[in-house]
């Protein structure tokens, strides 16, 4: 009996448990076959009949319904790496006290830069009027940085004044800079309440402290004027009144008490 020759194709039952894989194209069935081939060399294959890998038939690509499957996809090159230059390194800024301008402890609040500019409109106003405008813009301003607690402390000390309390009026200033002694606005008023109640020393000291916090305040010169006038001071009296005239022209535009504390301090010119 003639030999049978029995054409066996051992590449279907592969590639049918790889179908998903050829499906995703990534070529690993076919490029391991064609690898095996050219290991082979065409030589023959002895086990049990097989013929030969040359003349083994290719693997079966197709799609099950009998159309071309999908052709593979050429392998892309590896995207170079980008290397971005590192960004430079910036010192976070380092700040110092100027030399000689030493920190201490307790310094008096500089005023509001506002208040210097309204203090320069005041020394050159040219009416009364525009004068008195002025002066009170300038004690709103005095009083923006007082707290709620203060404020309501200094409103009760004025009605205690009008109560003729000065005592009490004394005490709730006190109480009010207790709160806020940096405002010079409250030592203004509690030298003003101390006057009220005849401690003249007592409001001395309080204008001084009030004068050293904002020397531009001429009101507070004006009280300075009457408590030193009620001290018998005439000569005291006379230079801060003339201190309060530089700062605001239109308190005596006639001059009248400039020459009623000058009589007071020199007598009369003969």
């Amino acid at each position: 009996m003639a030999e049978q020759t029995h054409t066996v194709c051992f590449f279907l039952p592969v590639m049918r448990e790889t179908r998903f894989s050829a499906r995703r194209r990534n070529g690993f069935l076919f490029l391991g076959l064609l690898h095996l081939g050219l290991l082979g060399g065409g030589c023959a294959v002895t086990a049990s009949g097989l013929p030969s890998v040359a003349h083994a038939q290719a693997p079966d690509l197709s799609e099950p319904d009998g159309s071309a499957g999908p052709p593979p996809v050429p392998t892309l090159p590896p995207m170079p790496q980008i290397r971005r230059p590192a960004l430079p390194t910036v010192p976070a800024p380092q700040f110092t006290l100027p030399v000689g301008h030493p920190v201490q402890p307790g310094a008096h609040a500089p005023t509001s830069p506002m208040i210097g500019v309204l203090t320069d409109q005041l020394a050159h106003a040219k009416t009364p009027e525009q004068a008195h405008s002025l002066e009170n813009r300038l004690e709103i301003l005095r009083a923006s940085k007082l707290a709620p607690a203060t404020r309501l402390l200094l409103h009760r000390s004025e009605k205690d004044l009008t109560a003729e309390k000065p005592d009490d009026a004394v005490q709730d200033l006190s109480d009010a800079l207790a709160l806020q002694p940096e405002q010079p606005i409250l030592w203004r008023g509690r030298a003003q309440m101390r006057l009220a109640a005849g401690d003249l020393k007592g409001a001395i000291a309080d204008l001084g402290e009030s004068l050293s916090r904002d020397p531009s305040d001429a009101a507070a010169w004006v009280l300075l004027s009457t408590v030193e006038e009620r001290r018998n001071d005439n000569r005291a009296a006379l230079q801060a009144w003339e201190k309060a005239m530089s700062l605001n022209p239109m308190l005596d535009k006639t001059h009248k008490r400039q020459e009623q504390l000058r009589v007071k301090a020199f007598g009369q010119p003969t």
